[in-house]
């Protein structure tokens, strides 16, 4: 599927830009992978695509402990964006396909 792949993102906190890298594997409408960020790997869970679109949550170590947060975004060729809900207020990411 279109959103099959590894991705190299840019998330927009409030402390500055982060990078970090998704892992995107689709079987049908269920999208499963892994996100990374600060050297942390985690899975995704509750990912859902449907076409370009998708949806998943992570449980993320931060230094308030692990915060669940909400990835939402598209894939428009190689162009990957969208929006992140966390306990703080959300935040955008923008990136790039490369494999």
């Amino acid at each position: 599927m279109a959103l099959d792949g590894t991705y190299d993102i840019i998330a927009k906190t409030p402390k500055g830009n982060q990078d970090g890298k998704l892992i995107f594997k689709t079987d049908g409408s269920t999208l499963t992978g892994t996100s990374e960020s600060g050297g942390e790997i985690v899975e995704l869970i509750d990912g859902v695509a449907n076409g370009s679109e998708f949806q998943f949550k992570v449980k993320q170590q931060t230094p308030m402990g692990k915060l669940t947060v909400t990835f939402a975004g598209t894939v428009e060729g190689d162009v990957i964006s969208g929006k992140i809900k966390t306990p703080l207020g959300p935040m955008g990411f923008e990136g790039k396909k490369v494999s």
